[in-house]
């Protein structure tokens, strides 16, 4: 995310000023996969591995990049940060996975992207989340962030617990 600098002859939608934000997997936003809606399989992706510094330019820019209707008030700013990292890819796992309203959602770690995960398995309708963590304070925020269960364990006897817990 960031303030647009200066763009090239060819970069029509986005202009000089405005905040933008976008992926370090940049997608051209035309080929097949992205019109399917997987623009992190972009066949001409490129990742940016440099964007945390003042200046960077932003390979498929015209399809990576999306404008706000507003510049963001600068208080705001830091959390954004972790809204558009962290929680777009937790968002991005849980349509990988094809979460949907009724069934059963497994996130497994409890870092910020699993926690993110177990929100986005919430807001796409799944009715039992199993949140696999082994961090008490991580485990009440997943349960306050829609996770049903907590499977502690880990390895086979992590994958017995959750098959306890799927309906058969």
């Amino acid at each position: 995310m960031g303030i647009v600098e200066e763009v090239g002859s060819e970069l029509a939608n986005v202009k000089p000023g405005q905040f933008v934000v976008g992926s370090f997997a940049t997608s051209d936003n035309t080929c097949v996969n992205c019109r399917n809606g997987w623009q992190s399989s972009c066949l001409h992706r490129e990742f940016t591995s440099t964007c945390q510094a003042d200046y960077v330019r932003i390979p498929n820019a015209h399809g990576t990049l999306v404008a706000t209707d507003e510049h963001p008030d600068a208080e705001f700013v830091p959390s954004l940060l972790a809204v558009f990292d962290v929680l777009g890819t937790g968002w991005y796992a849980a349509l990988a996975a094809e979460v949907k309203p009724g069934p059963m959602a497994v996130v497994v770690g409890d870092g910020a992207v699993g926690l993110c995960g177990v929100i986005a398995a919430t807001e796409l309708g799944a009715e039992r989340i199993i949140a696999m963590s082994r961090h008490e304070s991580r485990q009440r925020l997943a349960l306050e962030f829609g996770a049903t269960d907590i499977v502690s364990e880990r390895g086979d006897e992590g994958i017995a617990r959750v098959k306890d817990l799927c309906p058969t």
